[in-house]
């Protein structure tokens, strides 16, 4: 859902994401002028919260802040450090102590603060817009969807936890069902009681909960709900598969002989000392052998898929990029979506019954299954989609990608952001993103992995002032010793964007997402068991449109060269070019973006 509230010349459009909120904001003309930013208060209506002004970690250089007399101990609040764009991503605390964050209907405040003759000038109410939203995880009866946190090279994962050390799991003794709640590191945290901060151990299973956010919970809870019901059992794909508390609900399933499971077997995943291997051993000392197959199509079993029966009957069905493994969990930025619905936990079903084994694997390419579009329509449980199961043959796999292409580069695609592993493979679907990264016409925001220093077009990627070209930024291969106020971040070990997903029109016609395992690259589609899902929902396209723009707007800046030494500040006005002009240029991609976001 989304939610807009107007005053006095501000407006304002409040989105629902995942656990999330997308905030936007814009002024008229005449109030731009001098404009300092924009100050966010926020409660939670739950609990009967205060509230409290946002965080920003930006604030005002030394003299500024003197001769405003700001308090110390205030300075960060976006009381006195307004926020220097028109929109703003907002994440619910997460209480240090209980390891809860906070979700409820938030009431938001937003209020343009103003600069004139050096002086921040006071908070004007007739200029507050009030707006509600609810903060919660993405679970509606058509679809529930989750997000890995992905910062673990962010400063919030350096406050939290560590600025050196992102082991996901134990350097020592390490083991596939090793206990998360042994000790992985000291964090530097304030202690209320004492008025000091302190270092204090946190757990592996804290660090998880943090990382994992919303993907690790929907996955353990469809876990956990299948073990409590003794009439519940599972069929799952797995292809990284390492992580321990996954991993002994699946081993407790075998041992009750509630389980099947496709383990794939490509290179990396068969040597003696692999997880899966060791999984494997782990499963025929209390499981049914025949109930585990390990194999791969013509390359991998790449699907990670749970399937959840009643007495034998597929009900529900957990799909995404997101590997059943600390690295996919923890590390990587990834998604799960779960879809309860009989039809489309039947189709999943039968696609894993028809590869069940080498000889079924090998076999599955060109059969009906992976031939056909499987089309849904919109009802009480599922939102209207086209699911397609790879490995295909060549002609089917054209198809697919001719369509998914004229979607992108349609006459009347307004936006598209994305989140992919790796765009520069060969394809239709890759490269009709990178075409409409070039198309001023076309608002296109996107992250992928890792971006070549030496790519001839690698320049052309990061935003540019003055031009409406779109921006394609890299998640790893980037800068981890930051100026001040940020500092040091833990570098990335493994993919940080592990997503493959492209959303067409979050704010125009029939928006629709593409989403799954598929790394929507031509060749491993015709050979990787993987699946694609095509969801036209409103709702859920606008959640992946949001995690798309927090991926880019966290890792951007850090693209560009940065001078460690120099501390950063906002801007006080006092130079002629202002931190909004790029905002009001009606020739600039920032310009496209304000005007996108808030409009209806």
């Amino acid at each position: 859902m989304e939610n807009f509230k107007t005053k006095n010349g501000v407006s304002v459009r409040a989105y629902r994401g995942d656990a999330i909120t997308l905030l936007a904001f814009d002024v008229i003309p005449q109030l731009a002028e001098n404009l300092a930013g924009f100050t966010l208060f926020f409660r939670c209506k739950e609990g009967n919260s205060v509230g409290q002004f946002l965080y920003n970690r930006l604030t005002f250089n030394e003299e500024f802040i003197s001769n405003n007399a700001i308090p110390d101990n205030d300075e960060n609040s976006t009381l006195y450090s307004p926020i220097q764009k028109f929109n703003w991503v907002h994440v619910p605390n997460t209480d240090i102590n209980t390891q809860k964050a906070i979700f409820g209907v938030y009431v938001y405040t937003v209020t343009p603060r103003y600069i004139r003759d050096g002086k921040l000038l006071a908070l004007d109410p007739k200029l507050s817009v009030e707006i509600e939203i609810p903060v919660k995880p993405y679970i509606e009866k058509k679809a529930a969807v989750g997000f890995t946190r992905g910062f673990v090279s962010s400063v919030a994962y350096a406050t939290r936890f560590s600025r050196t050390n992102n082991a996901v799991r134990p350097k020592l003794n390490d083991s596939l069902l090793f206990d998360n709640t042994q000790i992985a590191g000291t964090a530097r945290r304030w202690n209320d009681k004492k008025h000091r901060y302190e270092q204090v151990p946190y757990t592996f299973r804290e660090q998880h909960e943090w990382l994992g956010w919303q993907t690790r919970r929907r996955i353990l809870d469809f876990l956990d709900e299948t073990i409590n019901d003794k009439k519940l059992s599972l069929k799952v794909f797995a292809f990284d598969l390492d992580e321990p508390e996954i991993c002994k609900r699946l081993l407790l399933l075998a041992k009750e002989n509630r389980l099947m499971m496709i383990l794939d077997n490509s290179k990396g995943h068969t040597e003696s000392d692999a997880w899966e291997t060791l999984f494997e051993t782990e499963y025929l000392k209390s499981g049914n052998p025949e109930t585990l197959r390990r194999g791969h199509y013509s390359a991998l079993a790449h699907s990670k898929i749970m399937i959840q029966l009643r007495s034998g009957v597929a009900k529900k069905v957990l799909t995404g990029s997101a590997n059943f493994s600390t690295n996919g969990l923890y590390v990587n930025s990834n998604h799960v979506i779960i879809f309860k619905n009989a039809k489309i936990a039947k189709l999943y079903s039968d696609v894993f019954d028809e590869s069940f084994g080498p000889e079924k694997m090998k076999n599955f390419k060109g059969s009906n299954l992976s031939a056909n579009d499987n089309e849904f329509s919109k009802t009480v449980s599922s939102p209207k989609m086209t699911v397609t199961f790879a490995p295909h043959a060549k002609e089917d796999a054209t198809r697919i990608f001719d369509r998914i292409s004229a979607s992108i580069c349609k006459s009347d695609t307004t936006d598209i952001l994305f989140a992919l592993m790796n765009d520069r493979s060969a394809g239709s679907i890759l490269a009709s993103v990178r075409k409409q990264i070039e198309n001023e016409n076309v608002f296109t925001y996107g992250i992928t992995d890792t971006i070549g220093k030496n790519d001839e077009d690698f320049a052309i990627f990061l935003y540019k002032p003055n031009s409406k070209k779109g921006i394609r930024v890299a998640a790893r291969g980037i800068e981890n010793n930051l100026p001040e106020p940020f500092g040091q971040v833990p570098n990335i070990d493994g993919y940080a964007i592990h997503h493959k997903f492209i959303v067409v029109n979050f704010k125009g016609k029939n928006p629709v997402v593409y989403c799954g395992s598929s790394n929507l690259a031509f060749g491993p589609e015709q050979k990787n068991g993987d699946n694609l899902l095509e969801i036209f929902d409103k709702d859920i396209v606008r959640v992946f449109a949001i995690e798309a723009l927090r991926l880019v707007d966290h890792f951007h800046w850090r693209n560009t060269k940065t001078d460690a030494s120099v501390k950063l500040h906002l801007d006080s006005l006092e130079q002629k070019k202002k931190w909004y002009d790029s905002w009001l240029n009606e020739e600039d991609l920032k310009c496209r973006q304000r005007k996108l976001y808030i409009r209806k």
